[in-house]
């Protein structure tokens, strides 16, 4: 085996994406050249016995597509893989490849002929196998230069709406995500909600989308590791088979969930997302302001009282007004989503970064804050630590979804982050006007707040209109404007010679 430079670092690795795939011919080649001199003659494609629905040619292409990928984000960059039988029992609806626990045995046989590095996982961790393109395949892929446009997810094929639940694994704590099969007939919406996800990837995957100072294609995203007891740095990249789009529904149930989910910008913070460009516009940002506390008054019809949800009078000793705010505004959340006070409380210090003053708050003091939250808010008190935030999901998931619908019906994309929505800036306007009509469809007429920082530029035109005689004070002050490094030059250049070759009109 031809080891990298580094051993395989368990955080800087992606899952095995089941859909990743390419009918570049050059992706061919390279998949022809190595099966037929290293497996063809260890995996025989005749003979007696259970077949897999899928060739092994055809699942050995996923797994080495998915090492091509992570090579060209990072050299350094592992894949995820389930070394365990069952982890391969997805239906069809979420594997329509077929692809079988067949791929532990090719796996196995690319480490045996020195194509990858492994990393095994463990049970007991919780933790997948790595493995890593070694130097001998990363040769072979700088000879057939795929590129992410080449490795694109066929959208046309991968599951938009997903249906969920998250169970206890046996002999663990731990709980996870699984994925429920379901036929169309089950919820009359499905295959409407479908065809719009699918429309509107299809608009995402012809966009460019990037941060015009970053030299790289990646956002610094910094976490703080438990079991190290530090701050680590993991990576976001803004590629272009990063920015699939599907919904969610929670609990085996259509009623339940059914945000949107996927793209990275959903990975990013606030003062990266700032600095979005959409086909090399700016862009801004508007939310809803306190969505599931307004959605709670209007559900009860009743609408919310005027100033900030989140003031109250001082509890907190050795805080400032804002800090406290900030605590009440993070705990009322919290009990939105909690089935219980405790949990509540729970999930509130866990939320809170290693440092953060509200880290360590007792029962006491974090009920404090919850009843003088609850004394402002006497009207929706009862809601709070009953489990209604994922009922308040569902709304605003067919809020995000009609937002969505009304720009790709205009081709014009626009990023979402649940109660927040990224357009270009000439958009501004137009995406305000869409967000107040599309609660007030929800919410039999109720308008909600929304907050946005700075000014669209047809926001400011529209000023202009009005007020001719004073058009000289309307400055594009406020529009920000980036120094675009070499890196994104390059990658605008790449996305538009690709798009071009699509003749898309």
């Amino acid at each position: 085996m031809i080891p990298l430079t580094k051993e395989i670092d368990r955080e800087n690795s992606q899952p095995f994406d089941f859909h990743c795939w390419s009918n570049e011919s050059r992706a061919n080649a390279l998949v022809d050249k190595i099966w037929l001199q290293y497996f063809e003659h260890k995996f025989p494609q005749t003979g007696r016995g259970n077949r897999p629905k899928t060739p092994l040619k055809t699942q050995f292409k996923v797994v080495l597509l998915n090492l091509y990928n992570a090579w060209l984000r990072d050299p350094e960059m592992s894949i995820g893989v389930a070394k365990s039988k069952t982890a391969y029992g997805l239906n069809e609806r979420y594997n329509p490849r077929h692809i079988s626990s067949a791929i532990i045995k090719l796996i196995n046989h690319l480490e045996e002929t020195g194509f990858i590095d492994k990393r095994t996982g463990s049970e007991v961790s919780q933790t997948r196998t790595r493995i890593r393109a070694n130097t001998k395949l990363t040769g072979l892929f700088k000879e057939y230069r795929l590129s992410f446009f080449d490795l694109t997810q066929e959208y046309g094929i991968e599951e938009t709406i997903i249906l969920s639940k998250r169970e206890t694994e046996k002999d663990t704590k731990t709980k996870k995500s699984l994925r429920i099969n379901y036929v169309d007939t089950d919820f009359e919406p499905i295959v409407r909600m479908r065809d719009s996800v699918r429309e509107y990837n299809a608009l995402l995957w012809r966009t460019f989308i990037d941060i015009p100072t970053l030299d790289k294609p990646f956002v610094p995203q910094p976490y703080w590791c438990k079991k190290d007891n530090k701050y680590k740095e993991r990576k976001v990249w803004l590629t272009q088979n990063n920015k699939f789009v599907k919904r969610i529904f929670y609990r085996a149930d259509w009623n339940l969930g059914g945000r949107f989910h996927g793209g990275w910008w959903q990975s990013i913070k606030e003062d990266w997302r700032k600095q979005i460009y959409i086909n090399n516009e700016s862009t801004i940002e508007q939310d809803y302001s306190g969505l599931h506390i307004n959605l709670l008054y209007g559900l009860e019809q009743i609408q919310p009282p005027s100033g900030d949800h989140y003031e109250v009078d001082p509890i907190l000793s050795n805080v400032t007004p804002e800090q406290q705010r900030k605590a009440v505004k993070g705990l009322a959340l919290m009990a939105i989503n909690a089935e219980s006070t405790f949990k509540a409380f729970s999930a509130f210090r866990e939320s809170q970064d290693y440092d953060s003053p509200f880290k360590n708050l007792t029962h006491k003091k974090l009920q404090m804050l919850l009843d003088a939250f609850k004394e402002k808010h006497p009207m929706i008190a009862g809601k709070l630590c009953s489990d209604v935030g994922v009922k308040l999901m569902n709304i605003d998931g067919r809020i995000t979804a009609k937002v969505i619908n009304h720009f790709t019906k205009k081709n014009v994309p626009i990023l979402t982050i649940h109660d927040s929505y990224i357009t270009p800036q000439n958009y501004s306007g137009e995406l305000n006007k869409v967000m107040n009509e599309s609660v007030a469809e929800e919410l039999n007429g109720m308008i909600i707040k929304i907050d946005q920082e700075g000014i669209g530029t047809d926001q400011i035109q529209a000023f202009k209109n009005m007020d001719r005689s004073n058009s000289l004070d309307y400055k594009y002050d406020n529009v920000p404007s980036y120094k675009l490094s070499s890196g994104y030059k390059e990658r605008l250049k790449r996305h538009t010679e690709w798009l071009n070759t699509l003749n898309i009109n």
